[in-house]
């Protein structure tokens, strides 16, 4: 469901959700400043990267279990299918 990166020692997170809500996604993880860090793969598919240090893995966890009930179907994606 994640890798390890041993290098940054950081998980890295693939999601896909409705592109419509990229930008509340975005703006949801960038208000918690230091917790990871969000890349957008494909807008118009709603591929996101979230790249997560290792300390706040439970963290971020709790965090996309909450985005998840509010803007509704969230899919973490096998990092090798996300390409």
């Amino acid at each position: 469901m994640y890798s390890v990166s041993r290098q940054s020692e950081a998980i890295e997170i693939f999601i896909k959700i409705r592109p419509a809500d990229i930008a509340y996604f975005n703006f949801t993880i960038d208000a918690y400043e230091g917790l990871s860090s969000v890349r957008t793969m494909d807008g118009k598919k709603g591929l996101i990267k979230i790249l997560i240090p290792i300390y706040f893995v439970e963290d971020v966890k709790k965090l996309l279990q909450a985005i998840k009930e509010e803007i509704g179907f969230l899919e973490i994606v096998e990092a090798d299918n996300a390409a």
